[in-house]
């Protein structure tokens, strides 16, 4: 029996019974959800898309690894990107003054009412300052708030861990679930210490869900009006509706999974589902007294390894310690001394792994049109393709 790990394999939920067996029921939803549909979802899974256009699941290569058993020659592969975000580059006449607003918290454009950290590279981070104004500790974060939600939705058990999750996280005793809640007594990804200790993501586009959902929509092929294929990563999220343009993630995601199904490759994450801090480029850092910079770096949750990529890591921070008598301002990266976490960002690494298969022999997927485009072939009603889907595994 398939079984999904919680993020970056963390033994937080053998603390409370029944909390694995549950995780890895809510990522299977997800998965089904995404790829072939849900009663009553509005969204078009992956399934019902290609089922509008005449096509079925023989054309499609992403699969949950709950439902179908996992090809014997997959093989991880790795999609990674810079931690800085460049989807507000357009906005500023200097890079510092890009550096600035990524420090700080800003509202939502999509949903102005929420002010986040707007960083949307699947890793955050919050900076503290000394009484000198300079860098003390950056603390970084790739945790999914889906991870937070669910320990406060599970049980009342799973709710007091929570609590005390965030006390060992932030160091701050006096912590209480009032403290977590907003004013309907849900779960507030925005809460004062999440917002003060990035204890988790909370810019509302770095979610699990994202991350399935890109993954399953790009797995569908791609044709213009012309019927020529879209291949390119602009093209494809454009084409497709999923993730957004400006990022650099989601487009190399989408991009990455497409070219395996052009390959005729079969397609999952892999377990755990995360995404997660690889590592950090210490090329051209230079410390006052030159320690080794790497040094000052601190994995706090998740874990490290000599390859990049097959690190979990989802929580560290950078810090100098006080008997060193300097600060992270008084570091140098290419020369100029750390003004801005964004800095850092600049340097760290973030990946998601996908398990790929051998190209299969089988006839390869048939492409489709770009999502809001007339299908060429009209499909059943919809409602009656959500009642098939017990029967659409392969």
């Amino acid at each position: 029996m398939w079984v999904f790990d919680p993020t970056a394999k963390l033994t937080d939920f053998d603390r409370v019974p029944g909390l694995r067996e549950a995780w890895s029921e809510m990522i299977n939803d997800a998965y089904e959800t995404h790829l072939y549909g849900k009663p009553n979802d509005e969204n078009l899974s992956a399934l019902e898309e290609l089922r509008l256009w005449g096509r079925s699941d023989s054309d499609l290569r992403v699969y949950n690894p709950a439902s179908m058993p996992m090809p014997t020659t997959s093989q991880p592969k790795n999609v990674t990107w810079s931690a800085l975000p460049t989807s507000f580059d357009d906005q500023f006449n200097t890079v510092r003054e890009k550096l600035a607003f990524l420090d700080a918290r800003q509202r939502f454009p999509r949903k102005p009412e929420i002010i986040t950290r707007i960083q949307d590279e699947y890793c955050e981070w919050v900076v503290t300052r000394n009484e000198e104004n300079k860098i003390a500790k950056v603390i970084f974060t790739s945790e999914p708030p889906e991870y937070y939600n669910f320990l406060f939705d599970y049980s009342p058990e799973s709710r007091n861990f929570l609590v005390q999750l965030y006390r060992e996280i932030t160091g701050v005793s006096s912590i209480g679930l009032n403290d977590l809640t907003d004013a309907k007594g849900d779960y507030n990804w925005w809460n004062r210490h999440n917002n003060e200790y990035a204890v988790h993501m909370q810019q509302p586009n770095n979610t699990l869900g994202a991350q399935v959902n890109i993954v399953s929509r790009s797995s569908i092929l791609r044709v213009n009006k012309l019927g020529d294929s879209i291949s390119d990563a602009l093209g494809l999220i454009i084409c497709a509706g999923y993730g957004d343009p400006n990022r650099q993630s989601d487009p190399r995601i989408g991009h990455t999974v497409n070219t395996f199904v052009r390959e005729n490759r079969f397609i999952t994450i892999e377990n755990p589902v995360g995404l997660y801090m690889s590592g950090v480029d210490w090329t051209g850092w230079i410390t006052p007294d030159k320690t080794d910079a790497r040094n000052f770096w601190t994995v706090l949750r998740g874990s490290h390894a000599p390859n990049p990529n097959q690190s979990y890591i989802v929580r560290a921070s950078y810090a100098v310690p006080g008997d060193k008598g300097y600060t992270v301002s008084d570091i140098k990266i290419g020369g100029e001394p750390i003004e801005f976490g964004a800095q850092i960002a600049s340097r760290i690494n973030v990946r998601v792994a996908v398990m790929v298969s051998d190209p299969a022999q089988l006839t390869s997927p048939r492409p489709i049109g770009c999502t809001g485009t007339p299908p060429k072939q009209l499909p059943l009603n919809i409602l009656s393709l959500r009642g098939e889907r017990s029967n659409l595994r392969r």
